[in-house]
């Protein structure tokens, strides 16, 4: 009985074994974690151009703001960034996207909103939030290159 279970348990243990090794190594758990690689820091990708948009004021007179804006991408999204070359600046292939999403929410906001420190706050956590919702990239921090409303 023992010869038995000896000859036939021995091989269905190696079995199980190896296929729980083949699962853990090339399956999956060998690689880098999606999650954390979203999280952690990468490239900077600086819109090339300055935001010039109406605010939301109302009024006689129009209110304006110009904002340049770079993204930190995620370790995930580094590959996005096409590097800059020659007289050609680094760019990704959801820039229309990105400046529709800064667009929209600066345009959103009144010249008493964007005046203050936590106003610029709340406009680089909507757009943080928005980039990483509504596109393929993943962006962990948002930078003003420069502010003025006038």
């Amino acid at each position: 009985m023992k010869k038995k279970l000896l000859l036939f348990g021995l091989p269905v243990v190696l079995l199980l074994v190896a296929a729980f090794a083949v699962k853990t190594l090339v399956l999956g758990g060998g690689g880098p974690d999606e999650a954390a690689l979203a999280k952690e820091p990468g490239p900077v990708y600086a819109m090339p151009e300055p935001f010039v948009v109406n605010l939301a004021d109302g009024g006689e007179v129009p209110r304006f703001a110009k904002v340049g804006v770079a993204l930190r991408l995620s370790k995930l999204s580094a590959g996005e960034l096409q590097e800059a070359s020659g007289d050609k600046p680094a760019y990704v292939e959801d820039d229309a996207e990105l400046r529709d999403i800064v667009i929209d929410t600066l345009q959103r906001r009144t010249t008493a909103q964007l005046g203050t420190p936590g106003g610029r706050v709340a406009v680089k956590r909507e757009i943080l939030s928005r980039v990483n919702e509504e596109t393929p990239l993943k962006a962990v921090d948002v930078y003003y290159t420069e502010f003025a409303v006038q």
